[in-house]
């Protein structure tokens, strides 16, 4: 038997705001230009991100890597990520 869903219920992922996401996702990356959540940690130092809720990033050592590629995406001071060619930041972490 099929599972029936009202689809008019569900609520995009990523219309939701950081005080939506924190209770369940308490680590946040925000991008530095607009304030919007960009990826989360459900555990760990695995990032989602929150507009496909595919994993995006890992952290190490104090930088973002690419899940994917392995390339070194930003390096992190305190809780801002700073990209690794302009150190222009980027992201900043968001936590309960």
């Amino acid at each position: 038997m099929a599972l029936q869903s009202d689809l008019r219920t569900v609520e995009p992922f990523f219309d939701r705001t950081v005080e939506q996401l924190q209770p369940v996702h308490p680590r946040c990356l925000c991008r530095f230009e607009d304030g919007a959540v960009f990826a989360y940690a459900e555990r760990g130092h695995e990032f989602i991100r929150a507009s496909d809720r595919e994993l995006w990033a890992v952290e190490r050592d104090d930088a973002l890597v690419s899940a994917r590629s392995g390339a070194l995406l930003a390096q992190r001071r305190g809780r801002v990520y700073f990209a690794v060619d302009t150190d222009e930041p980027l992201y900043y972490e968001r936590a309960i």
